[in-house]
């Protein structure tokens, strides 16, 4: 089962290769015309720089790029303007911060992505490999205007960190300009921070509008889910603290809650899974007692451990294959899991009859929590229901210089996704 599990894990990434996610779009030419037809909407860390267009789902694929095209949308999704403007160089790195103000730009045609528009302003946001930047484009303007932001050593002081927000007297500048000057709202520009919903906030203000009226896109899907699950879980634990390491296997159900992030919505590829589950497991094993020190004894233990397991993992999960009503994902994990034993007794047997038991809590040299990798796989059936096969490594459960005791399991669950879904 073990082979097998980890051959899937590998295989199934293999499926990305194929999978897309063709939306309804179109694109507007160099010349003007308009394209219609279907683009690949993909899980963009970065700005585009080129779309794989089709004019109907099974015609053959074509890039469009910065050449080709200046203007593409995905219907109800998101849209992206060519423009040939400054992009500021400096890093805004807070753990190494530039020792002098950085003013390098290049000049470079990109595709911005739109995030509000108005009557007076629009807002664009551009990320690359160096950091996210936001543009506005004033009505009167041709070419849109970075928000400026930067981030450097105190002048004598190498410890402290100065922020030079530059985006806020140019935001100010704007709200002047509109008329949209408010006490309320130049001081919201004051304590605004370098990010897209503080501007979309303050240039839909400018706009004279509520943010709900001129946001150019809404997310169409939720970026949050919550799930309830359960599992049957497989776990051996091999005990080094005796004789010959006996190994002992239980079979146990295991409880969990947890939550999503989704990083697009939209496309829904890339998923962060905090999880949080419960399980109890019992074992039992019989130790013997080594031969060179009781030759002459028939002398054995048998010994009943309860454990109980809080399972706190946090996940990433990809989506290899992506259709709306069945999904099928891999996931990696690192799980905390935190150690208790209520029950540990032990109980002696002479010439193959009891002779006495022992009861006590805890474990030898056991410890109070170790960590381990998760992989899991599976798939979402309906939106709703996912289905899954897990695997944990061995890992060590005691703290021992003389032995090991070594504990992995296998798990096949289910969870059921709560709430609002994605459509």
């Amino acid at each position: 089962m073990k082979k097998y599990f980890l051959f899937t894990l590998l295989f199934l990434p293999l499926l990305t290769l194929a999978q897309s996610n063709y939306k309804s779009a179109y694109a507007v030419d160099m010349k003007g015309d308009t394209l219609r037809g279907y683009i690949d909407y993909k899980e963009w860390g970065h700005n585009p720089k080129t779309v794989s267009f089709k004019t109907t789902k099974t015609d053959k694929v074509r890039d469009l790029g910065l050449t080709d095209i200046k203007y593409f949308e995905i219907d109800g999704y998101v849209s992206y303007c060519a423009y040939k403007v400054a992009i500021s160089l400096n890093s805004v790195d807070i753990s190494s911060p530039s020792a002098t103000a950085d003013t390098a730009s290049e000049t470079e045609t990109v595709f911005l992505k739109t995030i509000q528009t108005g009557k007076n302003l629009t807002l664009y946001a551009y990320k690359d490999g160096l950091k996210e930047r936001f543009y506005i484009n004033d009505s009167g303007m041709n070419v849109p205007t970075e928000l400026l932001y930067g981030i450097y050593q105190q002048a004598g002081n190498a410890d402290k960190v100065v922020s030079k927000n530059t985006f806020q007297p140019q935001l100010t500048a704007m709200a002047l300009k509109y008329n949209a000057g408010s006490d309320k709202l130049l001081r919201e520009i004051q304590q605004s921070a370098y990010r897209e919903d503080d501007f979309a906030k303050i240039v839909a203000q400018i706009n004279g509008n509520t943010q709900a009226q001129t946001a150019l896109k809404q997310k169409r899907n939720p970026a949050t889910r919550f799930f309830i699950g359960t599992a049957l879980m497989w776990t051996s634990l091999r005990d080094g603290f005796y004789y010959g390491s006996p190994t002992s296997k239980s079979t146990s159900p295991k409880i969990a809650i947890g939550a999503d992030l989704i990083t697009n919505p939209d496309v829904g590829h890339l998923i962060f899974r905090i999880e949080l589950a419960y399980a109890s497991n019992s074992f039992g094993f019989s130790s013997i007692e080594d031969p060179i020190y009781n030759i002459a004894n028939d002398q054995s233990q048998t010994i009943a451990v309860t454990q109980r397991v809080l399972f706190i993992t946090p996940q990433v999960i990809y989506n290899v294959y992506n259709a709306a009503r069945f999904k099928v994902f891999v996931d990696a994990g690192y799980s905390i899991n935190i150690l208790s034993y209520p029950k540990y007794d032990i109980t002696n047997i002479q010439n193959g009859q009891p002779t006495s038991t022992t009861h006590s809590t805890g474990f030898p040299d056991s410890k109070g929590e170790y960590s381990t990798f998760q992989f899991k796989t599976g798939m979402v059936l309906n939106k709703r229901l996912e289905i899954y096969c897990a695997y944990f490594p061995g890992a060590q459960v005691t703290d021992s210089y003389k032995y090991n005791t070594n504990e992995r399991s296998f798990q096949l669950g289910f969870n059921w996704f709560l709430g609002r879904v994605a459509r």
